[in-house]
This record gives structure tokens, C-alpha cells and sequence, in this order.
């Protein structure tokens, strides 16, 4: 699956390159003071509520320029994208939040997994909003680590 070449469907990257990319849209298209996207294009990227069953999902899905939305106001806040076999990516512009999360495996079929990030949603909007109340605590090295290619420096 992974030497596939499907452009719509086996994008492999890290939960954490996600999770930046999708903090700068949730930014205004703003990362470690690069302006990568204009605000004027992150304002455009969620599109309009809409109950209508997506045809492979068959859940009510609000698809808009390659991203979606729960359709239900205030359950997941924000937009994003669910992947194969449980991943997902969301970005929240109006809290400034994103994340992104990956298996190393397939573990499940289609998206049911996927629904447990609604709770997640709220836990994630909780945290942030303690840690702009009570400050940021950087933690550089998180998660598994892994080797770096041959010839890429770490950093």
C-alpha cells in the first residue's frame, strides 16, 4: 500500500508533520513566522454545514476544497480530513488548534475508530485553553523515536 502511487488516497507523513501543517492553517496560515498561506485563503477552506451522506462513507459529511466538517454545529469545531484505517487531521481556526494522528498499521476497517476524536476534540480545546491561561511548557522530543535517513541531519 505504501509504494502505491494514488495521489487522493496514501499520503504517508508523521501524526507531528501533520499536526504542523494543519497548526498553520489553524494559525491563519501562520507557522514559526513564515506566512505560508494567506488569511484571506485559510478563511475560504471550511465550507457550508451540509447533512448529505458522502457516497462512500455513507455519514453526513460537509466536503469543501479536499477537507470536510462534522455538520453537527459545535460537536468537532473546525475541519479536516479522515483517512484510512483510523488517521485523522483537523484544524480548529477559531480556538488555533490542530492535531493530527497516524497508526503504524492498519488496525481498522474504514473510519469507525474515527469518532473517538469527537471526545478527543473537546479534551484538545480544553488543554488549550488551560495552557494559554497557565503558559506553554515546550516539550522538544515527544513520541517514539525514530532513525533519521542516510545523509538528512536530525533537527
Amino acid at each position: 500500500m505504501l509504494d502505491g502511487e494514488v495521489p487522493a488516497a496514501n499520503g504517508v507523513c508523521t501524526a507531528r508533520a501533520l499536526a504542523r501543517v494543519y497548526g498553520a492553517i489553524a494559525n491563519g496560515g501562520l507557522l514559526d513566522g513564515t506566512q505560508f498561506l494567506s488569511p484571506e485563503l485559510v478563511s475560504e477552506l471550511t465550507g457550508r454545514p451540509s447533512l448529505r451522506p458522502d457516497h462512500n462513507l455513507f455519514l453526513p459529511l460537509a466536503w469543501h476544497m479536499g477537507y470536510h466538517a462534522v455538520p453537527i454545529p459545535g460537536l468537532l469545531p473546525g475541519f479536516g480530513h479522515a483517512g484510512l484505517g483510523g488517521s485523522i487531521r483537523w484544524a480548529d481556526p477559531a480556538s488555533r488548534i490542530a492535531f493530527g494522528f497516524v497508526h503504524n498499521r492498519l488496525l481498522t476497517p474504514m473510519v469507525f475508530d474515527q469518532a473517538t476524536f469527537i471526545g478527543l476534540g473537546a479534551l484538545l480545546r480544553r488543554a488549550a485553553a488551560a495552557a494559554r491561561s497557565h503558559g506553554y511548557h515546550v516539550t522538544p522530543d515527544v513520541g517514539a523515536p525514530y532513525p533519521q535517513p542516510a545523509g538528512i541531519a536530525a533537527g
